[in-house]
């Protein structure tokens, strides 16, 4: 390049100018974005939205309006790792009785190599995939990428479902130079919005359309327009430890508040959270399901009342759990019907815990449904009577005058313990009457328990013995998931932690979850032995090896789900005519969030014990405890890996 410094003055200048003398027209470039080699302000970015602009507005049609969506992205892949980029998914709605609609998808691959070489999508290659009942998508990779690649694409959409005005998402994995959107409002629909993780915006303004207007229904009007926009906006880190990336992504959402008809009737579309109650206990897949299914409670469970209450529960749930099958897709009505449900004994989340709900309640049990949000699906912010905001139903019991939350989709959960997706802020309970809010969280730890018993063999290098792990809460579904659906890659985990496994593995309770899961094991191991030296880890590669907490800085909030304590205890034979010279300090230290401590002591002259565990004491962390963690993690991976060294007695150590 002839003047580096003034194309990289000119590159700024265009980003800062937010294109103000740019086109945006489809297929015509901008000849800085052909020079462009990095994103100014995110160097290491492996490509970057040049641009991102959408614009919606009503449509009329013979039945009334449509929203039709147009957008237009522009990206630049700097490198390899950017090349996913051009994989494009575009999600759509389908409804019992209609759908959204595609067209005119088009896009072109661009790459300079002594000119412009201009490759359109070729439109054989766009592709529908099925998701579930409620969703499918449109999917396509652009072509001829490489590094340097350009690649352009635009569409448009007609959607029926006026309920939801479609999203708007500012921030991606890669920088994003420019995002606007563009929506033109009709006085019959009216729409609350939100705007998230932005205190302010690039652009927004708000005007009435100027022109020609329309007329529905012999009533006159124009568009009210609204641009949003954000420039210069950083890639979304998916920092690790946080609820959900929907919880904190740079966006605007909407939903129909009030539809406002031609004749001057109003009504109130998004008017209470009882209201919404209402509308869900009406529905034939949610309210009536549940009442079907009490009724069939009542039938097939007609002298349970005789049982305690926590035996009626749990009966209900093993039953479900037992008989019925999860197909691993979420809900908040059931997506099989009764009839075909009971047929197939397959469904969604929400026929498994719905019919759990109405047997509880056919067996005499006070029971009511819980709206959720899982972890990955965003919390729920409950000032805004969102249904889109939930995916999710979990079950609200009263035992022996206690609630407690049920959960009947996965057979590896005890029935004390709703899935770890679930605990995710707030949930709703449908009751018609009020507004009633529950806090989802659980404050019990965790716990692994590792037990190792082992002698040495200082003539073979190695050392041989026993270790058993004790699981409990969540870390025991975890390690039951991952036993039952491979022993292979079970075994390997610990093999490649350089143990060699003597013997097949050994579980308890892999079936019963109310019990801690407990896997264990012989095994060889070997050790370094230098100059009549013998060097040990005395809780071998077991424990963590690298702080969890790797980022400089912390933004997000540390969401651990559930407090955790990992707890290890080592008893090593010496072998005879060694004895120890030198040994890990005892080691102790709490705070109010958490806590460590680290034991030695001689069980006789040829026995040695060593115990430490570290505890996160609480499920969620503020951004500026980070800091504090960081340093835990750091103390807990230096002190659970280090040395005993051995050596033989009457022998001196020199300094």
């Amino acid at each position: 390049m002839k003047h580096p410094i003034l194309f990289l003055l000119s590159c700024l200048f265009s980003i800062s100018a937010i294109h103000g003398q740019e086109t945006f027209e489809f297929g015509l470039l901008n000849p800085w974005e052909l020079e462009l080699e990095q994103c100014a302000y995110e160097k290491d970015a492996p490509a970057v939205v040049l641009f991102d602009r959408g614009d919606a507005r009503f449509i009329q049609t013979d039945e009334g309006f449509v929203i039709r969506f147009e957008r237009h992205t522009r990206i630049k892949i700097f490198n390899e790792a950017g090349f996913d980029q051009a994989e494009v998914e575009i999600p759509l709605y389908k409804g019992e009785n209609d759908l959204e609609s595609i067209r005119e998808i088009q896009g072109f691959t661009y790459n300079f190599e002594g000119g412009v070489e201009k490759t359109p999508l070729d439109k054989k290659q766009v592709y529908k995939d099925e998701i579930n009942k409620y969703w499918f998508s449109k999917k396509f990779a652009m072509p001829k990428i490489k590094a340097g690649s350009i690649i352009e694409y635009k569409y448009v959409i007609d959607s029926p479902f006026l309920l939801f005005f479609r999203d708007w998402e500012f921030q991606t994995d890669v920088p994003v130079l420019y995002s606007e959107y563009k929506i033109g409002m009709i006085p019959f629909f009216s729409y609350r919005y939100k705007v998230q993780g932005v205190t302010s915006l690039t652009k927004f303004n708000s005007y009435d359309k100027k022109g020609i207007g329309h007329t529905y229904r012999g009533i006159d009007y124009n568009e009210k327009i609204y641009e949003f926009a954000l420039k210069n906006v950083r890639s979304f880190q998916d920092e690790s430890f946080i609820s959900s990336r929907n919880d904190y992504i740079k966006k605007v959402d909407f939903q129909l508040a009030e539809y406002i008809s031609p004749t001057g009737y109003t009504q109130k579309i998004m008017e209470t959270w009882p209201k919404l109650a209402k509308e869900l206990m009406d529905d034939e897949d949610f309210g009536r399901y549940i009442k079907k299914a009490c009724r069939k409670g009542e039938k097939d469970f007609p002298n349970r009342a005789t049982l305690p209450e926590n035996k009626r529960v749990n009966e209900v749930l093993n039953h479900v759990k037992k008989n019925y099958k999860w197909n691993n897709r979420h809900g908040i009505v059931a997506s099989e019907e009764m009839k075909a449900f009971e047929k197939n004994k397959t469904g969604n989340s929400a026929n498994l815990n719905l019919l759990a709900l109405g047997l509880l309640q056919g067996a005499g049990i006070k029971a009511e449904p819980i709206i959720i949000s899982t972890r990955k699906h965003g919390k729920v912010a409950s000032n805004f009577p969102f249904l889109d905001q939930f995916n999710y139903v979990l079950i609200l019991a009263e035992t022996d005058g206690k609630k407690r939350l049920l959960d009947a989709t996965d057979p590896f959960y005890s029935n004390l313990l709703i899935p770890s997706k679930c605990i995710n802020g707030k949930g709703f309970i449908i009751n018609e009457d009020t507004e009633q809010w529950v806090n989802i969280a659980n404050y019990t730890p965790s716990i692994s328990e590792t037990y190792l018993h082992y002698s040495v063999s200082p003539g073979e290098a190695k050392l041989s013995g026993d270790c058993r792990i004790k699981y409990k809460g969540f870390k025991a579904v975890r390690e039951r998931m991952d036993f039952y659906s491979d022993k292979e890659a079970y075994s390997d985990y610990y093999t490649n932690k350089n143990l060699e496994l003597t013997n097949e593995i050994e579980v308890k309770h892999l079936h019963d979850n109310d019990q801690p899961f407990t896997c264990s094991f012989s095994f060889d191991h070997a050790v370094d032995v230098i100059d009549d030296q013998i060097i040990i880890s005395p809780f071998l590669s077991l424990p963590p090896r690298e702080n969890w907490f790797k980022q400089e800085q912390r933004s997000l909030p540390i969401d651990l789900i559930y407090p955790q304590a990992s707890r290890y205890t080592t008893i090593i034979e010496l072998p005879e005519g060694y004895t120890v010279d030198v040994l890990p300090e005892k080691s102790k230290m709490k705070t109010d969030n958490v806590e460590f401590s680290y034991a030695v002591m001689a069980l006789g002259d040829d026995k040695l014990q060593l115990a430490s565990t570290f505890n996160f004491r609480k499920p969620t962390y503020q951004a500026s405890d980070y800091a504090e963690l960081k340093r835990f993690m750091n103390l807990v991976t230096r002190k659970l890996n280090e040395k005993i060294v051995l050596i033989k007695r009457g022998e001196i150590a020199f300094q």
